[in-house]
């Protein structure tokens, strides 16, 4: 899957090395904490992916299981991974938000869809830092949820 190169101290940065899924070709890149507008959980039946989405850059993380998603999160959240590598092939992927044609001209380039119900956003705040929202109906406040159990008389 992927595997994640932890620092002792939080990081200004981090690179990531994984398939530029627009040239299916191997790429790298870095990315700025201070750039991250969203890291985005997408739970699958075989796996859960990690979004992390800056201006110019997607990138999205396969884990096998939630215990190494939730690690990630925390490592993510207090900036301490500094390097992002795929263990297996795609397992990591870079999609560039905006690529540039053979002519010149740049053509902006879709980010993948995002608000799915079961979803976890963490978005960074003025002071750049990360906070948390439960993914999962059962872990929200009860005054959040739809009232599903009302009774009719």
């Amino acid at each position: 899957m992927t595997r994640l190169t932890i620092a002792e101290a939080p990081e200004q940065e981090f690179s990531v090395n994984g398939r530029n899924v627009l040239t299916e070709a191997d790429d790298e890149g870095l990315i700025f904490y201070d750039d991250v507008t969203k890291v985005h959980v997408l739970p699958d039946e075989q796996r859960f992916t990690i979004q992390v989405s800056t201006p110019d850059l997607e990138v999205e993380m396969d884990f096998p299981d939630a215990d190494r998603v939730r690690e990630a999160l925390d490592h993510f959240e207090a900036k301490k991974i500094s390097e992002v590598n795929a263990e297996a092939p795609g397992s990591v992927r870079i999609r560039p938000i905006e690529l540039v044609s053979g002519d010149g001209q740049a053509q902006a380039v879709e980010p993948a869809p995002i608000g799915v119900p079961g979803d976890v956003l963490i978005a960074p705040d003025p002071e750049s830092t990360l906070e948390s929202i439960p993914a999962r109906a059962d872990e929200r406040p009860r005054e959040n949820l739809p009232d599903t159990q009302a009774h009719k008389k």
